[in-house]
């Protein structure tokens, strides 16, 4: 089953006016099965992933990618290397540290595939990440990558750890005491018109979440690894009442009273997730805190703002 992440309408006005060729929205395309020699980069990366038997694919394959997406570039041969070696330290090696490498051994997909543009599709949506079946995952927008781009990194690695826990839940079973936690809360297709402060107030993280339970479930658990720790604390903990209620209207008092009637359910299930990746033998905190040193150390690369 195909499932698409962090996809963000855009003006069918503008997706259209990215070409002037009439013929713009034809699926990009390439040869099926190209042949080749291996090159060092490949050489590299087989010899990076080998514990693992996960492949990394860069060169623009057809049948690696959904036909529905339009406007593909491959990514520079320059990123290849380096995405992939982020990748690998801060997120299969976080997750062997906090499990084991027979876990991940197991558990990880076996495809990674790297897609230098953004992907977009005929209805006027972008998709920046995509996995099929935990067998594979799609990593757009590659061409973005620099070393101090943390927030870039930040959002593959959202992607990253929401797949890999779809993985998990699909394997070890997704708790049915969480299904019954917001049992009715779920939009489906709705979830895109939705806020995230009505997101918290149904008890999910993001407005993603809100489509479902296994959705759900994975975004917290990728929104605990990754999100700095005020973004993390503003979904998990309660927003306190100014002492003066005068300085705040009753509609915001309202609004803040359901936000942490949202959270404590919140709470309730990241109590349930967390259970369930102890049961199964991953320390979420140990990956937690390895995953938040490599984004304030890309964090640090950054240059200071002009005076």
């Amino acid at each position: 089953m195909k499932r698409l992440i962090y996809i963000f309408l855009v003006a069918l006005i503008g997706l259209s006016s990215c070409s002037k060729d009439e013929d713009a929205l034809i699926p990009s395309k390439g040869e099926l099965f190209p042949s080749r020699e291996l090159t060092e980069l490949d050489h590299k990366l087989i010899e990076l992933y080998s514990g693992y038997n996960t492949r990394i694919e860069y060169l623009f394959l057809e049948n690696l990618l959904p036909d529905d997406w339009y406007f593909i570039t491959p990514p520079k041969e320059e990123v290849v290397y380096p995405i992939s070696k982020m990748l690998f330290d801060a997120w299969l090696t976080p997750l062997v540290n906090g499990s084991n490498k027979a876990f991940v051994q197991k558990t990880f997909p076996k495809q990674l595939i790297l897609v230098g543009s953004e992907a977009k599709q005929q209805d006027g949506t972008v998709v920046l990440g995509q996995a099929e079946g935990g067998t594979l995952i799609r990593f757009t927008e590659a061409n973005k990558y620099t070393p101090s781009n943390v927030e870039w990194i930040r959002r593959q690695l959202h992607t990253a750890y929401h797949e890999y826990c779809h993985i998990l839940h699909q394997t070890f079973i997704l708790p049915d005491e969480y299904r019954e936690v917001t049992p009715d809360n779920y939009t489906r297709s709705g979830w895109m018109t939705v806020q995230l402060s009505q997101a918290i107030e149904k008890g999910m993280v993001t407005p993603y979440g809100t489509s479902n339970v296994s959705e759900d479930f994975v975004e917290l658990f990728s929104c605990y690894i990754t999100y700095k720790q005020a973004d993390w604390d503003y979904l998990f903990n309660d927003e306190v009442l100014p002492a003066d209620l005068s300085t705040i209207t009753p509609k915001e008092i309202v609004e803040m009273i359901k936000r942490n009637e949202g959270r404590k359910l919140i709470r309730t299930k990241y109590q349930i997730l967390e259970k369930f990746m102890t049961t199964n033998g991953v320390n979420m905190e140990s990956i937690r805190t390895e995953v938040q040193k490599y984004l304030e150390a890309a964090a640090a690369l950054a240059p200071s703002p002009a005076p």
